[in-house]
């Protein structure tokens, strides 16, 4: 995969990583490929992004990015969607550029 193919991938995944991480259900998300290894690095790169983000402390919600919180849901995911979409896109790609070389 290239920069430019990872890029693009990594801007298509920030609303799935962010949904998956705050714990929001993911609708028609499908990867529409003939790989089934590059499906399984995409899957392991969301749920790692995921985990990344968003960090738990007496079941609330904390920008693991910002240290900011505590959050509901729906307000950690307007949080990272509207402050934090940049820094997640470099997280997925660096993400998917590590499952990729291993």
């Amino acid at each position: 995969m290239t920069v430019y193919d990872t890029d693009v991938l990594s801007e298509k995944l920030i609303d799935v990583v962010i949904r998956v991480a705050v714990g929001f259900k993911i609708k028609n998300f499908r990867l529409k490929t003939t790989s089934s290894f590059f499906e399984s690095v995409v899957s392991r790169a969301i749920g790692n992004s995921s985990r990344y983000v968003v960090r738990t402390s007496n079941n609330q919600l904390y920008c693991n990015i910002c240290g900011k919180g505590p959050y509901t849901r729906k307000g950690m995911y307007l949080h990272l969607l509207r402050m934090h979409k940049y820094e997640i896109k470099n997280i997925i790609r660096e993400e998917l550029r590590e499952l990729e070389s291993a």
